[in-house]
């Protein structure tokens, strides 16, 4: 076996546009409706592989983003994961022993911060995927290497970040994916700071929600007027985090639209007229508050 060139892949980040927490779940997920909508914002992944061995999976991780103190880089780093998942499905469909396998050695510099509602260990994770599906390509036993399955064990916005969609309507634990025409859209971001695990977030879920309507919300941003999407699960983390209430309220104040808590939080955001408004309230943002993460960035409207 012969080791591919050094590969890389951005890793972008993410942000929910509206998230309905539907019921509960037998297997203990919950049942969710999300847009989900990938950004130009992006963590980079280098792959290289190694001669087969004794190497396994080697990760090092770069970057000061918040929350990125001291990130793992073993098995509990979802990249890291992801690789030693790929290489035991390789290594059950082509039927090879362990000492045969390539070692992995991967770097991460991170840009999207940890444990914010962005989605970067997701995407981290679905870019490692991808890699050595190009590195190390399964060919005649392509059908017993299943990468949306892969995905979907390591996590539920994994498979989202695997589907190279710009923008999704995710349904079920997020894996049912329906792809959505998006426009650009121009977005502040915000993090002051604060990690907040997924778990945590349903935890303080207060009550469940009603179903989106994101064809409503974007024809109200058309418009001009707010788009009224909501985020089941900001009710409960504002309960618990009443700061970020400060974040919300500092968005509104910069003129922004739309302004909402991503994901499970902690990060929120707000969309601007154009990149330019982005760009001056992001600058006024971060004078005013230097001890914030701020950000601006657009949603991506091309396949990747």
């Amino acid at each position: 076996m012969t080791p591919a060139t050094a590969l890389t892949a951005p890793a972008p980040a993410k942000v929910n546009l509206g998230l309905a927490v539907l019921t509960r779940r037998g297997d203990g997920f919950h049942e969710v409706e999300t847009l989900m909508a990938r950004l130009a914002l992006a963590d980079e992944v280098r792959l290289d592989l190694e001669p087969g061995g004794e190497a396994g999976v080697r990760l090092t991780v770069s970057g000061e983003v918040p929350g990125g103190e001291g990130l793992p880089a073993d098995e509990r780093n979802l990249a890291h994961r992801a690789a030693r998942a790929y290489l035991e499905a390789y290594a059950a469909a082509r039927r090879l022993q362990p000492a045969a396998l390539p070692g992995v050695r991967l770097e991460l510099v991170k840009r999207v911060p940890v444990a914010a509602g962005l989605g970067g260990g997701s995407s981290d994770a679905a870019a490692v995927l991808r890699l050595l599906a190009r590195a190390l390509p399964v060919g005649d036993a392509d059908a017993a290497l299943d990468l949306e399955r892969l995905a979907l064990e390591l996590g539920s916005d994994v498979p989202f970040f695997l589907s190279g969609h710009p923008a999704a309507v995710a349904r079920g634990r997020g894996e049912r994916l329906t792809p959505f025409e998006l426009p650009e859209l121009h977005l502040v971001l915000v993090n002051p700071g604060l990690a907040l695990a997924a778990a945590d977030a349903y935890r303080e879920l207060v009550g469940y929600t009603p179903r989106l309507r994101p064809e409503r919300a974007l024809e109200r941003l058309a418009r001009g007027t707010d788009p009224g999407w909501s985020n089941g699960l900001q009710p409960g983390v504002l309960r618990r985090h009443p700061e970020l209430r400060q974040v919300l309220g500092a968005l509104r104040e910069a003129g922004l639209t739309g302004v909402l808590m991503s994901g499970s939080g902690s990060t929120c955001f707000g969309v601007a007229v154009d990149a330019a408004a982005a760009a001056r309230a992001a600058e006024a943002l971060a004078a005013s508050q230097p001890g914030w993460w701020t950000v601006a960035t657009r949603t991506s409207t091309g396949a990747g």
